[in-house]
């Protein structure tokens, strides 16, 4: 396959600040670069776009071409080499213009695929209108590696088909070619819907691994200890997540920390040890109570005004009120803005 690899990664961050190949194995250079160096060896035909030489060495530079990859300073130049497109670029708004410079040149068929950079919804929202009209044939995937290429984690890629609400973003035959582009290379392919791809593959996902533990962990208790009816703790959880996001959309982490007590926090949850099991409760007060965080950081933190609701019936009341378009119209700005950074 032709395959056009946009951004060779931040390999001062990777090397010397995290220091990765010491705490994951592997060697630099990772990233996007390292990306583009397996699939040149598992045969494909690469190329790697980056504008900015001095984002590695010339040592680094000559391991990348040595593995056959095609290296060019002109994003334009990949994007009429490729047939699936790989943004390895910066976070948001600069990799949709990325995106949207490309898309008119990229050959039939393609499909261009995120990585950690942006949402695969938000970069089909913002490539909509050419999408629609002018380049019907373009899918929308994601190619992301969730971890960095070239440590020893990295051995899967997540890649999307359709959206949660069953809007096909990339065709099925763009997508086997996405999975038969990560097993060439001997990575495990997972195919998900759209809006997973960043809770499950980004750095977001420290936030959901937790999350999903207290919600399994409640769910237990729940339904073997206190025989609580599903609704009823399904609608809890729902509140304590919809809340706890809502103050940090309005005021931010420094503001939940302001309006959340964390001693009560801990006393409250100290009654919900009721299974021998629950070692993760025990785990997570236990951090709660050493956690050194100075008052400092959050005590002059704005609360803002903050309306917690459900989002998922807040969508079915503006269906209802404004019709199917109109509401639409409104979820895809909301959307946006989301993920706007």
């Amino acid at each position: 396959m032709k395959v056009s690899v946009y951004g060779a990664g931040n390999q001062e961050l990777y090397v010397k600040k995290l220091k990765l190949h010491k705490k994951f194995g592997g060697e630099p250079p990772f990233g996007g670069a390292r990306i583009a160096m397996e699939l040149a060896s598992a045969g494909h035909d690469v190329v790697l776009a980056e504008p900015n030489r001095n984002v590695m060495d010339d040592d680094l530079w000559k391991k990348v071409e040595n593995s056959g990859v095609k290296v060019v300073d002109d994003d334009i130049e990949g994007a009429k080499h490729g047939e699936i497109h790989i943004l390895f670029t910066p976070f948001g708004k600069l990799t949709i213009n990325i995106a949207n410079n490309i898309i008119k040149y990229v050959p039939k068929d393609s499909v261009i695929c995120n990585t950690c950079t942006i949402s695969p919804r938000i970069l089909y929202y913002n490539l909509e209108k050419i999408l629609r009209f002018d380049r019907k044939d373009v899918g929308i995937s994601s190619f992301h590696p969730a971890g960095v290429p070239g440590t020893l984690k990295h051995k899967h890629y997540v890649i999307t088909h359709k959206t949660l609400n069953n809007t096909e973003l990339a065709t099925e035959e763009q997508v086997n070619k996405l999975v038969e582009l990560a097993e060439s290379c001997k990575k495990k392919a997972y195919i998900v819907p759209a809006e997973l791809v960043s809770p499950i593959a980004d750095m977001g996902v420290l936030v959901t691994s937790m999350a999903l533990v207290g919600i399994l962990s409640y769910y237990t208790v729940g339904r073997r200890v206190i025989n609580a009816p599903k609704r009823m703790i399904e609608r809890q959880i729902i509140a304590s997540l919809e809340t706890l996001s809502a103050i940090i959309e309005t005021s931010g982490v420094e503001g939940l920390l302001k309006v959340i007590d964390r001693d009560l926090v801990i006393k409250s949850a100290e009654s919900m040890f009721l299974l021998k099991e629950q070692k993760n409760l025990k785990l997570a007060l236990n951090i709660l109570n050493n956690l050194n965080i100075e008052e400092e950081l959050y005590k002059n933190a704005k609360i803002n005004e903050t309306t917690p609701v459900s989002s998922q019936k807040l969508i079915k009341e503006l269906k209802k009120m404004l019709g199917e378009k109109s509401a639409e119209g409104i979820i895809k700005r909301a959307f946006r803005k989301l993920y706007e950074y």
